[in-house]
């Protein structure tokens, strides 16, 4: 059987998620961000609306302010949701409707059996005290009674078609007659969108969760996790499901013969009722039960999982998501299952849609700091693991990390970043605003050519661009000398943006995502080369007064900011003449009246020395090299440090 593709959520009223997303899932998803900003948090909602994790009371958000009440179209009584009745106890009153809505693509064979387009919207929801449901959001009757007729007793179908004057030729003798006759009706009355409850048929496409990892997910949960998915996957074997379905059937109608016992029993006992029905149902779908797992080094003394200590337990979890990646790769490779269902590359598959596949079933995988307490060894295994399913067609994967290796090795675009702002959870995307993959990937080609990991877009507090390699080299060097400390420990990070307008595209970026940009480059630039002028400045996002920081002195370049005593120490040390002679501070002043200095100086060392440097940039990294005091910094360079500090960090941060 198929299932759909989930490729985003979008949470509501559960714990710290008041409202956040949409949250894209890709190939993979980084989840990011301080402890307790809501990761944890957005794994369980994921697997609150596929199934496995069951909502207690304690996960609704506590209410804030007046929340706008959610139309739905279950309102009759229901069954109370766990820990209710622990509102008045931990302190706070919570909201009256938690959701987790997915966005999902649809094959045509599933729009065709599920009668929902290709990007359906399917969330599952609590209402106030009731126990979740799964609700669809699509084209149904204006009339609240005509909605979800399947849920409705076959009296109630009856009651319906006399209330609305169906139509109708002969009565219907069983309930599947009367669905089909009042389904019929229904298309002919006035439609609406809205949320309705799914039907089973939707709750059994849903994509397979696979949870891994976690302080509170032991190894025996991943055992029962994997152990559960095969039982499942064996349930869809042709052969087997015929088997099942005949035992389900046979149990059915064994119970259905009690429950019409029951009912003559109940009438007899209670005459005032006309209509008694009971409609048992068998389904062996959530028959596995549990799966511990026994480990012995010595002959007959084997001890639970728990007790083999922390290190070996998390070698063994690692050991069981590698298997579990050996079956899902065998599932890729597998014939489509015979029973109805057609190949997964029907589904919208991305940058995995020229991968040959015969999966039957779409598979979210969810990791929870899936390389804590490992050595760089497991921890390169699980890398090279990710990388793995990440690459099977079926896989759809969301990491919670604090892994600077795993936040480094993908795109931009695939990380989210949650942070707590009172309270509640923010999410915050390093990605283009337009939506298309072609400009997410064009922007982290950008910050790859810059030398920026994503480690460094998520943490650094302003970001600096330069002209070159010059100051690229220098800068940091100048900048711990003058400030005492490195420029990562001020939480700056410097790249050149070497004459390319699209280091100004990426300014624009960082800046449009609530990142400070700087920009510090010699004072003749702004004539001399096109992406530094006002204008250019100014249509990239940024201020030219207050972004823009211009140095050089009288000759307006770096090189003439240095005194000609310490030019002349560093050719000294570095470069010496080829005449024996020493080079002194007055043939460096006599550079100083060319018409650029830099090139005279650099010119000078080149022919008047064997060692002589070979490029500006070497030629300045050396003289830097040889300073030794914060005073030795000039002062120029001084003041725009200290500025800088104090952008990267306000009074405020």
């Amino acid at each position: 059987m198929t299932s759909v593709r989930l490729e985003s959520v979008l949470v509501s009223g559960f714990r710290s998620l008041a409202l956040v997303g949409p949250i894209p899932l890709g190939a993979p998803t980084i989840l990011t961000g301080h402890n307790d900003g809501g990761k944890t948090a957005t794994l369980d909602a994921i697997g609150f609306l596929l199934g496995p994790y069951p909502l207690h009371n304690e996960d609704r958000s506590f209410l804030r302010a007046a929340s706008t009440p959610t139309n739905s179209a279950e309102t009759e009584p229901c069954d109370p949701l766990p820990g209710a009745q622990d509102t008045l106890i931990d302190g706070g009153e919570r909201v009256d409707h938690t959701w987790v809505e997915g966005s999902f693509t649809l094959s045509p064979l599933e729009q065709s059996e599920l009668g929902l387009p290709e990007t359906a919207r399917i969330r599952r929801s609590a209402f106030g005290d009731c126990s979740p449901i799964l609700e669809v959001f699509t084209r149904v009757p204006a009339d609240l009674e005509l909605r979800n007729l399947p849920a409705k007793k076959i009296a109630d179908l009856r009651e319906l078609a006399e209330k609305f004057s169906v139509p109708i030729n002969k009565a219907p003798t069983n309930k599947q007659a009367w669905l089909d006759l009042l389904e019929q009706f229904t298309l002919e009355r006035p439609q609406v969108d809205d949320w309705v409850t799914a039907s089973p048929a939707v709750e059994e496409r849903l994509p397979r969760l696979l949870r891994f990892g976690g302080e509170q997910t032991s190894v025996d949960t991943a055992v029962k996790t994997i152990l559960n998915a095969r039982y499942k996957g064996h349930l869809e074997d042709p052969d087997l499901n015929v088997r099942v379905r005949e035992l389900e059937a046979e149990l059915s109608e064994r119970l259905q013969a009690d429950a019409t016992e029951l009912c003559e029993h109940i009438k007899q006992r209670c005459p005032d009722l006309v209509h008694v029905e009971v409609l048992p149902t068998v389904s062996f779908s959530s028959g596995f039960k549990s799966a511990k797992l026994r480990l012995a080094r010595t002959d007959g003394e084997a001890v639970a999982v728990d007790a083999a200590g922390a290190g070996r337990a998390r070698r063994i979890s690692l050991a069981v998501w590698e298997w579990a990646s050996e079956i899902l790769r065998n599932e890729a490779a597998a014939p489509p299952s015979t029973l109805g269902a057609e190949p997964s590359s029907d589904h919208a598959q991305g940058e995995n849609s020229d991968t040959p596949d015969g999966t039957n079933s779409d598979v979210v995988i969810a990791y929870d700091e899936p390389d804590t307490h490992l050595d760089y060894l497991h921890q390169r295994r699980v890398m090279q693991l990710i990388r793995e399913q990440c690459a099977l067609p079926q896989v759809r994967m969301v990491i919670a990390t604090h892994s600077m290796n795993l936040i480094d090795g993908v795109d931009i675009s695939s990380i989210v970043h949650l942070t707590l702002v009172d309270d509640r959870t923010v999410m915050e995307r390093l990605a283009d605003d337009s939506g298309h993959k072609e400009v997410d990937r064009h922007l982290s080609d950008i910050a790859t050519a810059l030398g920026l990991r994503n480690s460094v877009l998520l943490h650094e507090r302003l970001f600096v661009g330069v002209e070159g390699p010059t100051e690229q080299q220098a800068l940091p060097v100048l900048f711990r000398l003058a400030a005492g400390m490195p420029l990562q420990s001020a939480g700056i990070a410097l790249w050149a943006c070497n004459n390319n307008e699209g280091a100004l595209m990426f300014a624009k970026f960082l800046a449009t995502h609530n990142r400070r940009v700087a920009l510090v480059i010699d004072a003749d630039s702004r004539e001399k080369q096109k992406i530094f002028s006002d204008d250019k400045i100014k249509q990239y996002g940024l201020d030219p007064d207050k972004d823009r920081f211009m140095i050089g002195g009288d000759d307006r370049e770096l090189e003439y900011l240095f005194s000609d005593e310490q030019w002349a120490t560093a050719a000294n040390g570095n470069w010496p003449r080829t005449d024996g002679n020493a080079w002194t501070p007055e043939m460096i002043a006599e550079k100083r009246q060319e018409k650029k200095f830099s090139d005279a100086l650099l010119q000078e060392f080149k022919t008047e020395s064997m060692e002589g440097p070979q490029r500006k940039a070497e030629m300045v990294y050396d003289l830097v090299a040889t300073l030794q005091r914060p005073e030795d910094v000039p002062e120029e360079l001084r003041d725009v440090f200290t500025a800088l500090i104090d952008l990267a960090n306000p009074p405020d941060a």
